[in-house]
C-alpha cells in the first residue's frame, strides 16, 4: 500500500476546526430571513478553542432598546462563565408600529413587530453551528420586557432551550396553554410591584397571566404534582419552586421586592448572576418515554 501523503497524514492528526468565520470578542453578524436584514452581536469568550463545546446563552432586548444593550448585560457570562452570548436586533415593522419601537414579535397580531422572529432564533442556532464550536444541549434564553414575552414563545414553539429566564416579563394569556411541551427549565424574575406581575397589562387585547399562574402552568406541562415551596425569603426578593424538590428540571420564581417594571442596576446585576448558575445547572433533557 502506498504511504499517505504526508498533508493528508497531518490533517488525519489534526481535523480542521469549525467555526473560523466567528472571532473571540464581539463579532457583528448580518443575514438576511424573511426578507428581511437581521442584525446580532455574537460575543465569543476571549480563550476561544473550537475543540471544546460552548453554551450558548441568547439575550432579547427590551421594546425600544437597542441590542447593545443585551450586549453588555451578558458579557459577564462570557467572561466569567465561558458562554457564547447572542444579542440580536428587534425590528418595528408592524402596521400599528406608527412610531417605530424595536421589539420581538412575542404573539400573534403583535402592535410592535410582525417578524419571523421565532424563525430568526433558529436560524441563527443554525448559523453558530456552522460557525463556532456550540453544545446543542445547553442553550438558553433571556431578555427583558418585550424579550421576557419572546422567551415564552420561543418556550412555546421551539425545543431548541434547556433553560430560559425572563425578566421584567410574562406569559400572554392566550391559547394555546402549554401542553405537552418539553421539559426546559424557567426562571421568572419580576418585581412585584410590576403590573405584569398580577397579569395586568394597560394595553388594550394584551392580557398577560399573573407571575404564580405562569409558573402553575408549567408545572402541570411538566407533570408536577406539589406545592409550591419559598425557597428564599429576604429583604430584597422571594424566590419560590414550583418544581419537585429532586427533578431533574427547575420552575423557579423570583420576585424583586419594591420594584415594578424597572429594576436598577444592582437588581439586575444580581439576578443575572443568580441566573448564571440557574443555566449551569441544566442541559436540555431528553423527551420522556411514553
Amino acid at each position: 500500500m502506498k504511504p499517505l501523503h504526508p498533508l493528508l497524514f497531518v490533517l488525519c492528526l489534526h481535523p480542521v476546526a469549525e467555526g473560523k468565520d466567528l472571532k473571540p470578542g464581539t463579532n457583528r453578524v448580518e443575514f438576511m430571513h424573511d426578507k428581511e436584514l437581521r442584525q446580532m452581536l455574537v460575543r465569543v469568550p476571549g480563550d476561544y478553542d473550537a475543540s471544546r463545546k460552548y453554551p450558548v446563552v441568547f439575550g432579547f432586548h427590551g421594546a425600544g432598546g437597542p441590542m447593545e444593550g443585551y450586549h453588555r448585560q451578558l458579557e459577564g457570562l462570557v467572561r466569567n462563565h465561558g458562554y457564547i452570548s447572542v444579542s440580536p436586533q428587534g425590528l418595528s415593522n408592524a402596521k400599528r408600529n406608527r412610531r417605530g419601537v424595536t421589539a420581538w414579535n412575542g404573539f400573534s397580531n403583535h402592535r410592535f413587530s410582525s417578524s419571523d422572529d421565532v424563525g430568526l432564533v433558529v436560524k441563527t442556532v443554525e448559523y453558530l453551528d456552522r460557525n463556532a464550536s456550540i453544545d446543542r444541549t445547553r442553550l438558553y434564553a433571556t431578555g427583558g420586557s418585550s424579550g421576557a414575552i419572546f422567551c415564552f414563545r420561543l418556550a412555546m414553539e421551539t425545543d431548541l432551550f434547556a433553560a430560559i429566564a425572563p425578566m421584567r416579563g410574562a406569559m400572554i394569556n392566550r391559547p394555546p396553554l402549554p401542553r405537552g411541551r418539553p421539559r426546559l427549565s424557567i426562571l421568572l424574575v419580576c418585581g412585584a410591584e410590576d403590573a405584569l406581575f398580577t397579569g395586568e397589562s394597560k394595553v388594550p387585547g394584551e392580557v398577560f397571566y399573573p407571575a404564580r399562574k405562569t409558573m402553575e402552568l408549567w408545572a402541570t406541562n411538566h407533570g408536577a404534582r406539589t406545592e409550591s415551596v419559598v425557597l428564599e425569603k429576604t429583604g430584597q426578593i422571594t424566590l419560590t419552586r414550583y418544581s419537585p424538590e429532586k427533578a431533574d428540571y427547575e420552575l423557579l420564581l423570583y420576585a424583586v421586592k419594591g420594584s415594578g417594571h424597572r429594576l436598577s442596576r444592582v437588581q439586575m446585576t444580581t439576578a443575572i448572576d443568580y441566573m448564571a448558575g440557574f443555566f449551569s445547572r441544566h442541559a436540555r433533557l431528553e423527551p420522556k418515554a411514553q
